[in-house]
């Protein structure tokens, strides 16, 4: 009889240990992996750290900001659309990384539009054309102006080819009907280095990389990318008022596997929207010059759909692919 109540006995706490365990591992909190598609320590990158505290906090979830830079963001791309649907993989994308490469790559490994799916618009920024003033150029159609009267084309610094600022001045000079020369860089900082010290005397940059040197008066802005003017840079010019009618604008977003359930982006999505609401990230997009345009999840589909075929329209206008 003792025997039994002992085995009894022993038997109900084992159960009992088992069920705490139970309670307790379902009620830890979830490590969602949010990636980040370029080296640490970049613009994209330093708004994932600042984003992922409060993510987390209002997700109920440790999120961890992982770094797989490569391939022009391949590599990313294809973990993530491989990851499980069920949120716990997210993708930091950009207009670069899910629209202009699906063009730009015939051979991409995945397509954006079918492997993903969107949680919401995070920021947008600008693209601004500026010039060493040793050019003697004040605007768009100055540049036009020089690009038509100069002996041999004009040489343009972007960030790599097929990125978005080699794309939109390809772009303008198909309009225009002008000879240019693209110089391909590593990145902004490259390019601007050579900018400031006059051994390049054009270039296409983000804001965040142009608005020091062009509020010194080190550069000249000549234009902005889209249809109204930046508040940072209220005296520079939109390309819509030059009449040029490639008007997409580069943009940040939060992306999720396709197939994850709609429940789950829902709930993904109001963290965000709550996420970018929050001071400490509205003052991180400040000195990046990221414009906080956060934008839900349907209405962010439709103009990602968009985006992805103007940007066609521009990589089959000029002929550049990357394959």
């Amino acid at each position: 009889m003792s025997s039994s109540l002992s085995r009894r006995a022993v038997l109900g706490g084992a159960l009992a240990a088992l069920s705490v365990s139970r309670i307790h591992a379902a009620d830890a909190p979830a490590t969602v992996r949010l990636v980040v598609p370029f080296p640490a320590g970049g613009s994209l990158d330093t708004l994932g750290r600042v984003l992922a505290p409060s993510l987390g906090r209002l997700l109920g979830a440790t999120v961890v900001v992982i770094n797989i830079a490569g391939a022009t963001g391949q590599r990313a791309g294809i973990q993530v659309a491989h990851a499980p649907p069920d949120g716990r993989t997210l993708l930091l994308g950009t207009s670069a990384t899910h629209a202009i490469a699906a063009s730009l790559f015939p051979r991409l490994p995945y397509r954006p539009e079918r492997d993903f799916a969107a949680v919401g618009r995070i920021c947008s920024s600008r693209l601004v054309l500026v010039a060493h003033p040793s050019l003697r150029v004040r605007s768009l159609s100055g540049l036009i102006d020089a690009a038509r009267a100069a002996p041999a084309p004009l040489a343009y610094g972007s960030w790599g080819t097929g990125s978005g600022g080699h794309l939109l001045v390809e772009a303008i000079r198909l309009q225009a009907g002008i000879d240019l020369t693209h110089v391909p860089y590593q990145s902004v900082a490259q390019m601007m280095r050579d900018l400031l010290g006059e051994r390049l005397l054009l270039g296409i940059s983000d804001t965040a990389g142009a608005i020091a040197p062009l509020r010194e008066g080190k550069l000249v802005p000549l234009a902005i990318s889209g249809t109204t003017r930046l508040a940072a840079l209220p005296k520079v010019p939109a390309l819509a008022e030059a009449q040029v009618p490639f008007t997409t604008e580069s943009w940040c977003a939060l992306f999720a596997p396709a197939r994850t359930p709609v429940a789950e982006l829902m709930r993904l999505e109001t963290a965000l929207q709550a996420a970018l609401k929050e001071p400490p990230v509205q003052e991180a997009l400040e000195p990046l010059v990221f414009e906080q345009g956060a934008m839900s999840r349907a209405s962010f589909e439709q103009l990602w759909l968009d985006d992805i075929a103007a940007w066609r329209r521009i990589v089959t206008d000029t002929g550049i692919s990357l394959d």
